[in-house]
């Protein structure tokens, strides 16, 4: 609304800049006789003021040229052609111009096209009925050439802004779909970072349930052989040095389930989930068999000291468990080989041969390492994993003792 108010404000002082000029034409004797069947008449003697009054009945059209383009080109057209009967002037035919222009701008196509069939009809059938009226061919050429400027400029112009026009909007809404693609493209990367983040914390959620268990496992063995050598020695005659030797190993089980309760105590997260049985180095054999039935070459270097803390031997085994599960999936077929060892600290270090397009471990892989890492630092412990000589190294540190 206000960019209309400023540009019939515009019109406004157009409108009287165009007046203004045909007052100042009229003042240097520029403005146009009437014909000789008019010589001696009152619009013969008036002639000047006709000029000024057609001028301004004009000017005053050109008022309401962007809400009626149409109207005002036939008005100021007609006026145009009573002033040129009456001798013409130079003022009226820029009015002329600026009606056509406008129309030709602010229309829309059916009434371009309308509007530039009348002004080649106009601009042809001039020079023929002067030409079919006896009149010069070279007055008719003339005539010609005269109308293509003064009605085909406008039009040309209009249909030239009108083209940068729809090229300067169709740029803008390109750049507004290109910014809207960016934002999207912004949102959907968002909202995959807030997937992967998820991902992670599933996978370490399930992790320390996983440890959970193995712990519950434990602790509900020793506490079960709590139970049975207690109910033993009630079920059994008195006997002092018996009940003794049965009370020492009810007090070394419960001892050490307090023992392994407190070395995973800070990964504990209550969550009811089935149990399932403790897996340690000891089992370490089965897992390797499992992974040579699928086909995969697995070779195990040392033996796993012993006696170890269960944190601590579950740790491990999930550890070497996760590495051969990545190693089947990222690099089917590799060889791989598990190295267990150590004297002051469990070491496990896991190989395979890594494929040449593939320098850092996919999502799922990244997820694995992630909860390798959880398991072993909350021992106290350390977990390296990368790329070294062409193969993937997973190197974890374990103690021997948790406190």
């Amino acid at each position: 609304m206000g960019r209309l108010r400023a540009a019939m404000q515009d019109d406004r002082v157009v409108a009287a800049s165009l007046v203004l000029l045909g007052v100042v034409l009229a003042m240097l004797g520029l403005s146009g006789n009437p014909p000789a069947t008019l010589t001696g008449t009152a619009i013969d003697r008036y002639a000047v003021w006709w000029h000024l009054l057609i001028l301004v009945a004009s000017a005053s059209m050109l008022l309401a040229k962007r809400k009626h383009p149409v109207l005002t080109v036939v008005v100021v057209a007609v006026l145009s052609a009573v002033d040129g009967y009456l001798g013409g002037g130079i003022a009226i035919f820029v009015v002329l111009f600026d009606a056509l222009y406008t129309a030709a701008l602010v229309t829309g196509p059916v009434v371009r096209r309308r509007i530039i069939w009348v002004v080649a009809i106009v601009s042809v059938g001039g020079p023929v009925a002067l030409v079919v009226a006896g009149g010069a061919l070279r007055d008719a050429v003339v005539l010609f050439l005269q109308a293509v400027a003064l009605y085909g400029t406008p039009l040309w112009w209009a249909s030239d802004v009108r083209q940068r026009t729809e090229l300067a909007e169709l740029e803008s809404r390109r750049a507004d779909l290109e910014r809207e693609r960016a934002d999207l493209a912004r949102e959907v990367a968002a909202d995959a970072i807030r997937i992967a983040e998820l991902d992670l914390e599933s996978a370490i959620r399930e992790e320390r349930a996983r440890m959970a268990r193995d712990l519950h496992d434990v602790v509900a063995g020793h506490l079960s052989a709590v139970a049975i050598h207690t109910a033993a020695t009630l079920s059994a005659p008195a006997d002092t040095e018996r009940d003794r030797a049965t009370l020492r190993t009810v007090r070394a089980g419960a001892l050490d389930a307090l023992s392994e309760m407190r070395s995973m105590i800070l990964v504990l997260r209550g969550r009811p989930d089935p149990v399932t049985a403790p897996a340690g180095l000891a089992r370490l054999d089965a897992l390797v068999a499992a992974a040579r039935s699928t086909g995969q070459e697995v070779a195990v270097v040392g033996t796993a000291p012993t006696p170890l803390p269960a944190a601590t031997d579950h740790a491990a085994f999930r550890i070497v468990q996760e590495s051969l599960t990545n190693a089947a999936r990222h690099a089917p077929g590799a060889p791989v080989e598990i190295a267990v060892g150590g004297q002051e600290r469990v070491e496990v270090v896991v190989t395979n041969a890594l494929k040449p397009s593939r320098a850092t471990p996919p999502l799922s892989a990244a997820t694995g390492l992630l909860v390798m890492r959880e398991r072993a630092e909350a021992l106290g412990g350390t977990l390296a994993a990368g790329p070294s000589d062409g193969r993937w190294v997973v190197r974890a540190t374990l103690p021997k003792v948790v406190s």
